[in-house]
């Protein structure tokens, strides 16, 4: 695994790209289509007493899971966006914002937390900073809480820089999504390829993870 120096320095060079800009506009524009067609069908099983947005942006997922959580943790990298976040959720009462160092869930609870919920951000994470984050949703997770992750299927560019690919996708894979989380304890339930891009190439995948009851920890 690379050292948490390194980790941060990757987590950083994604997140400085995010912190304003159109794609937000356009993408919550989107929305309701992703959330009817791509977004509730794996997560609609899931219980929503404890919810976190992680990598929420300026908040079009917020938006759908604040009305279903009776808590959320809404979380990003970016301070700009947390003060967007706050601005945009005044009024909201059952939502709490977190800025992170983009490699970990701290400030929550071991085994507070029943749906981690990832939505068009971890595509562009580095594979470490992936396996990070799963350790973290580990650790987060009631027994029996899930994590739906849209995560990259991209695999042509291994040794390259994920803005030199299309969509600035990193290397990760439905294969490798699934060994990761197993090893940091946690169960594939479902994952689906994604052709993200309508080309066929199915360069996205979702994956729904479950931690399993007590008894099993991470792999080592």
């Amino acid at each position: 695994m690379t050292d948490r120096d390194d980790l941060l320095a990757l987590a950083k060079t994604v997140g400085d790209d995010w912190k304003s800009g159109p794609y937000y506009d356009q993408a919550e524009r989107a929305m309701d289509v992703d959330w009817q067609g791509i977004v509730w069908p794996f997560i609609k099983d899931c219980d929503f007493s404890c919810v976190v947005d992680l990598a929420a942006g300026h908040g079009r997922n917020s938006e759908k899971l604040r009305h279903l959580a009776k808590k959320i943790y809404v979380v990003d990298i970016n301070e700009e966006n947390i003060e967007f976040l706050r601005r945009r959720f005044a009024a909201s009462r059952n939502m709490v914002f977190i800025r992170n160092e983009g490699i970990s869930l701290a400030g929550i609870a071991n085994e507070e937390v029943t749906l981690v919920y990832t939505f068009d951000a971890m595509v562009h994470f580095d594979s470490d900073v992936v396996r990070a984050y799963l350790k973290e949703f580990h650790r987060v997770l009631k027994p029996g809480g899930h994590a739906f992750c849209h995560h990259s299927n991209f695999v042509d560019n291994p040794n390259g820089e994920f803005k030199d690919t299309d969509h600035w996708r990193n290397f990760m894979s439905r294969e490798l999504f699934a060994h990761y989380a197993w090893k940091e304890g946690l169960e594939p339930v479902r994952a689906q390829l994604l052709d993200w891009d309508y080309t066929g190439r199915n360069i996205d995948c979702l994956t729904l993870v479950r931690k399993p009851g007590r008894g099993r920890g991470p792999a080592r």
